[in-house]
Order: C-alpha cells, then sequence, then structure tokens
C-alpha cells in the first residue's frame, strides 16, 4: 500500500475504542435493516483464494477483500445498482424486438409494393436499433456505477475494520499478560496463604496477595467482555453473523523502515483533494447570503473560503499524525531495548532458579516482570502500527479538520 516518496500505510480519524465501537454500531445497526446477500465469487479469483476469504480465520490482509466481497452494506449497493440495470437490459431487448418487428414489416411492405409504409417502417427500425444501441452503451457502464457507489464505503468500512482487529489484537495482549497475573499472583497467594498457616506471613501480607489475584482476575473479565463486543462488530462488518466461531488473525509486525518512504509535502498536497468532508464541501452549493434564491460571486467565494479553511485545518492535523509516527517509533525502541533487558534478566533468573540460588517467590516475581515487558512491547508495536493507520487515512480521505 506505500508508494515511494508519495504515499504510505493506512490509518483512522478514530482515536478511542469506545468512539470507534459507536460508530461500528451506527453503521451495523443501518445494515441490520438491509437483507444479508449472498457473496459470489469474482469470475477472475481462483477457488484458492476465494476458499482461504471464507475459513474460519479472518486474516488482516483480508479485511479489504472481506469488505468488498461480503459486508452486507456493499452487496446492498450492488444489488440496487444490479436491479437498476435489470430494466436496461430488458429496454435492450424490447427494442431489438420491435427492430426485428419492423425489419419484417418493412419487407412486406415493399412485396405488396406499399413503399411509403416500408420507408416509415425503415425508419422505425433504425429509431429502434438506435434506442437498442444507447441502452447497450448505459449497461456497459453498470461496473463504473458500482465503483463509483461503493468506493467511498469500502474505504470506510476497511479503515474502521482495521481499527476493531488493532483494539482486538490490543486486548489480547493485554489478556495474556493477565492471564500470566492470574497465574503467577495465585501462586504467590498460595505460597503466603502456606507460610502464614506456619506464621511466616502477618495477615496483611496474605489478604495482599489474595487481593492481587482478584484485581488481575476481574480486570480480565471485563477485558474478555470487550473482546467479545468487538469481534461481534468485526465480524458482522465483514459479513459473518456475530456469533460465528471465527479466529481474528494478529497484526504484522510495523515496518518503521517505511517511514523513510513517505513524502510529507507530498501527502499533504494531495490530501484535501482526497478528503471526503472537503469533497462534500466542495461539491455542495453555496450558502445563499441573501436568500433571494440566486447565487452570486460572494457566496461562491465563501464556500471556497470554507474549502480553503477545512484544508489547513486538514493540514494540522496531518502535522500532528506525522509527529506521532516518530514518536511511536521511539516508544517502540524503546519498548524493545526494555524488553531485552527483560529477557537478559529472566535468562538469568532461571539459570538461578535451577541452580537453587532464587526462591519461588523471587522467581514469580521476575516472571511477572518479564511478561509486563513483554506486553509492553507488544503493545508498542501495534500503537505503531494505529499512528501508520491513522496516517495513512489521514491522507487518504478521512483525515478529521482540526478545530
Amino acid at each position: 500500500m506505500l508508494r515511494r516518496k508519495r504515499h504510505w500505510w493506512p490509518g483512522s480519524a478514530y482515536r478511542k475504542t469506545a468512539c470507534l465501537l459507536g460508530t461500528v454500531f451506527s453503521l451495523l445497526i443501518c445494515q441490520c435493516q438491509w437483507v444479508v446477500l449472498g457473496a459470489e465469487k469474482p469470475e477472475e479469483m481462483d477457488e484458492e483464494h476465494w476458499a482461504k476469504l471464507e475459513d474460519n480465520v479472518l486474516e488482516y490482509h483480508e479485511l479489504e477483500e472481506r469488505i468488498t466481497y461480503f459486508n452486507p452494506t456493499i452487496l446492498q449497493i450492488i444489488k440496487s445498482v444490479n436491479e437498476g440495470y435489470d430494466t436496461v437490459w430488458d429496454s435492450i431487448v424490447n427494442y431489438q424486438e420491435a427492430a426485428n418487428d419492423f425489419e419484417q414489416l418493412y419487407e412486406d411492405a415493399v412485396e405488396e409494393g406499399d413503399m411509403m409504409s416500408a420507408y416509415m417502417y425503415q425508419m422505425n427500425r433504425k429509431i429502434a436499433l438506435k434506442m437498442s444501441s444507447d441502452f447497450i452503451q448505459s449497461g456497459k457502464k453498470k461496473e463504473t456505477t458500482i465503483e463509483r457507489s461503493t468506493r467511498q464505503y469500502r474505504k470506510q468500512f476497511t479503515s474502521i475494520c482495521q481499527q476493531l482487529m488493532l483494539a482486538y489484537n490490543k486486548m489480547a495482549v493485554n489478556k495474556g499478560t493477565l492471564e500470566k497475573q492470574v497465574e503467577l499472583y495465585s501462586a504467590l497467594a498460595a505460597m503466603s496463604g502456606t507460610q502464614g498457616a506456619i506464621g511466616m506471613n502477618i495477615q496483611t501480607d496474605i489478604l495482599s496477595a489474595n487481593a492481587q489475584v482478584y484485581s488481575a482476575k476481574t480486570s480480565l473479565a471485563s477485558l474478555e467482555d470487550q473482546m467479545a463486543s468487538i469481534k461481534s462488530s468485526l465480524l458482522l462488518m465483514t459479513g459473518w453473523d456475530y456469533d460465528s466461531e471465527i479466529t481474528i488473525g494478529t497484526i504484522p509486525k510495523a515496518d518503521i523502515s517505511q517511514l523513510d518512504s513517505i513524502d510529507f509535502e507530498a501527502d499533504k498536497a494531495i490530501a484535501p483533494k482526497n478528503n471526503y468532508t472537503i469533497i462534500g464541501m466542495r461539491n455542495a452549493a453555496p450558502n445563499d447570503a441573501d436568500g433571494d434564491g440566486r447565487y452570486q460571486n460572494k457566496d461562491y467565494a465563501a464556500r471556497e473560503r470554507g474549502v480553503d479553511q477545512a484544508s489547513q485545518q486538514l493540514s494540522i492535523t496531518l502535522d500532528s499524525l506525522y509527529l506521532t509516527l516518530f514518536e511511536k517509533k521511539a516508544s517502540l525502541q524503546a519498548a524493545q531495548t526494555a524488553f531485552e533487558a527483560a529477557q537478559i534478566k529472566w535468562d538469568g533468573a532461571n539459570r538461578k532458579y535451577q541452580l537453587g540460588m532464587l526462591g519461588n517467590a523471587e522467581y514469580l516475581g521476575e516472571e511477572i516482570a518479564y511478561y509486563a515487558a513483554k506486553g509492553a512491547w507488544e503493545s508498542a508495536d501495534l500503537d505503531m502500527t494505529q499512528a501508520m493507520l491513522n496516517y495513512y487515512w489521514g491522507v487518504n480521505g478521512f483525515g478529521e479538520l482540526a478545530e
């Protein structure tokens, strides 16, 4: 999705998962009002590729195609366009049949020597053929009509699904960390309880250990509920039932080398032309300042000023998104360095434990620290991908206009 010294990777305007889910919920309400349609394999796609799209694993790289071929809203738009063009093909058939009828009438009139009628039949045949030809040309535009009618929805839904999948994967990282914490804190609590029974731990130490277990379990349960909600929304957006037994795939590691391919000034120049809010402002009728029902030059000038202001606001947004890229890059590199240090320390703790140089409590503490560092590194990587997504979509249609 990159181009050298021009555009770049994907992004989004949604800052918080709660806000994102609110947007998704409203979109899903609209989708559920329509009949869910069956997806059809494109003729140019091979069976193996189609089978992978229909398997029980949703991969990150499949999102755009799942939206294109399975999203209920997209399928409904395509159905509506096809129904509209059904009347076109009916008209083609009707005019061609009429042309054949006029041809027969023309030949009959010639045989009867009725040249006036023959001339009229011949003219009517030409008109019918011309009308049939016009409808044929119109019918050839169907694919273009479908492309234009679905383009913005496909981009918007792809962006949203990328955000949902990122949120799900970030929660999966946290879930893994919390599960390990529950395991380790439970072991520590059990140790505290045993030691307390023989008078080695005071009651407050035991209560503290049990409180840590309870807190980790509570956080884990809440997180699992959020993950289930996000998964349901993601499945509906990509054409499955909300409760389908589908595995959500992982996000590829962020490729920070792609930052070197960005031509920031070129992106800032093209972004207003791609932005759907600005496109809408540019294509809308100007405000009739005088209220007399007639547009004047000052009305068009005011509209242009509004478009210019919006473009400047988008430029401010892109400045922020671009800066965030490098902030997240620095955070990722710091998290990776911290994890590498934690890995070394954890390896050392394992060796000491095997040699009997480290007690159970100390060993569990080192394990908690290791998994916390691992989770922080994985989360920082997903934050980097998020920043890249935000920048991409900021350039390619969905950048918010700064206040």
